[in-house]
């Protein structure tokens, strides 16, 4: 009996083993080798520790200086083969303002992430990559794109597009654009008229959300920090207190509120949503 339990438990080892050794989300992507196109056309391996990587080289008059930061990890099938993929993006500057997205998806091939396509990006508000997911076997990646001011270091709009992924190639299947400052949809658990959740505002700046009602309801948004405040941008009837306000909605639609951050750095900032 006891042998056969040790070979049982045996077993279970081996099998968990082979499960590992074919999981994407065993790969340590902080601490990888990454095939990179950073300084040009052609790809360069790059091996970052603790997700970054950086080098100065001594010229003759100044110093050469190349840094590279992997800044998200997101996994998903973006292949249609029902198992995930792990899409990273990484940001490279080469020593001077401009600082060069680029994304890059592996999958597991023989129990080794094998890369299988790469994501384009650019130099900040050109084409900079923000973030990049799965959803529904489809790729869905946001950029930066400069509005009519100009300026790299100012994005006006948000590009989302998606992609088809295959033979390692991105076909595109649809693009939209928004303004940047867009507001971020709150939506309730069913059977719920309110929810409570946090939001993370860098310093003398604010955020925006939305949330729809019907004509006659009341919506009511509170704020739990000290340092920060509320208001509602979409026209109502307003009744405000500290750090508060409930308003009385004229008509069925959505409604835009602003979360703004008075201290001079980031804080995660509670918000709580009721509509009644």
């Amino acid at each position: 009996m006891k042998r056969f339990l040790i070979t049982i438990f045996m077993l279970l080892m081996f099998a968990a083993s082979a499960v590992a050794q074919n999981d994407i989300h065993a790969i340590d992507f902080k601490n990888f080798t990454f095939s990179l196109k950073c300084l040009g056309d052609t790809a360069d391996k790059i091996t970052v520790i603790n997700g970054e990587y950086s080098k100065e080289t001594q010229e003759d008059g100044y110093v050469d200086r190349f840094y590279v930061k992997v800044f998200e990890i997101a996994y998903g099938d973006v292949t249609g083969d029902g198992k995930d993929d792990a899409i990273v993006l990484t940001v490279c500057n080469t020593g001077g303002t401009g600082n060069f997205s680029e994304g890059v998806i592996y999958s597991m091939k023989s129990g080794k992430p094998s890369l299988i396509a790469r994501i384009p990006g650019g130099d900040r508000a050109d084409g900079g990559l923000r973030t990049a997911r799965a959803e529904k076997g489809v790729l869905v990646v946001e950029s930066n794109e400069e509005g009519e001011q100009g300026g790299l270091c100012c994005p006006e709009f948000i590009i989302t597009t998606r992609y088809k992924v295959a033979a390692g190639k991105l076909s595109q299947l649809g693009r939209t654009k928004e303004p940047i400052d867009r507001a971020e949809r709150i939506t309730f658990e069913k059977g719920k008229s309110g929810a409570t959740f946090t939001a993370n505002v860098g310093g003398s700046d604010s955020k925006k959300f939305v949330v729809g009602a019907r004509a006659g309801q009341t919506l009511m948004v509170s704020v739990g920090s000290e340092r920060s405040a509320v208001r509602l941008i979409t026209a109502a009837r307003v009744t405000e207190g500290e750090h508060k306000f409930s308003a009385v909605l004229p008509k069925s639609g959505d409604y835009i509120f602003e979360v703004s951050n008075e201290s001079a750095t980031e804080d995660e900032i509670t918000i709580t949503v009721k509509i009644q």
